[in-house]
């Protein structure tokens, strides 16, 4: 049970599939940062693209894109005071006139910790 539990980590942890991590991380950042798209529309815009790479490549590609959505959309909410989720939505009511005061790396950094 742990041999397999390791065997699965050692190739999560390879080249292919780590920069695939990589750039589901930034294709994630850069999906979340625009309003109205999330992780579920990110998955289906990834989708097609997985279907001729190995699995764990491609799992690794949809796992880094859908794991940084969630916190990406504070960056419209902050900066433009539009919500990219309904998650996002509170953190108008202080991050958008904090950028607007020009401390956005302030409510930045308190709405990516909480």
């Amino acid at each position: 049970m742990l041999d397999a539990i390791f065997t699965g980590l050692f190739l999560v942890f390879e080249w292919p599939a780590i920069g695939y991590l990589f750039l589901g991380v930034f294709i994630g950042i850069w999906l979340g940062a625009i309003p109205g798209l999330g992780g579920i529309l990110g998955l289906i815009l990834l989708l097609p693209f997985t279907f001729g790479m190995e699995p764990v490549p491609a799992f690794a590609l949809l796992l880094g894109m859908f794991a940084v959505t969630s916190i990406s959309d504070t960056i419209a909410s902050v900066m433009s005071g539009i919500p990219g989720t309904a998650a996002s939505q509170a953190t108008i009511l202080d991050g958008y006139p904090l950028a607007q005061q020009g401390k956005a790396a302030r409510a930045f950094g308190a709405a990516f910790t909480v």
